[in-house]
């Protein structure tokens, strides 16, 4: 889990369809915000998981400490999910 990895919401490219809430397994999403992706848990963010931001079809999603240029394996549940999270 991560404190310094977590995405953060463009609301204005944000078309409030809520793939990215349905396919986070680690809870960082409100689910009682559903469709409007809430993060209210960003410690429950895994380092390196970009599954949320490749699924979205609006692009609308970036993460605070993303310095990561490449493809590295994250190694989280996303991976099994969605065919590659990182």
């Amino acid at each position: 889990m991560s404190k310094t990895w977590y995405p953060v919401i463009d609301y204005e490219k944000c078309t409030e369809c809520g793939t990215c809430i349905d396919r986070c397994k680690h809870g960082v999403y409100n689910l009682k915000k559903l469709p409007t992706p809430v993060v209210v848990s960003p410690e429950n963010c895994i380092q390196g998981c970009h599954g949320c931001a490749n699924l979205c079809p609006s692009e609308a999603i970036d993460y605070v400490g993303d310095q990561m240029q490449g493809s590295a394996n994250c190694g989280c549940s996303c991976e099994a999910v969605n065919g590659g999270c990182c």
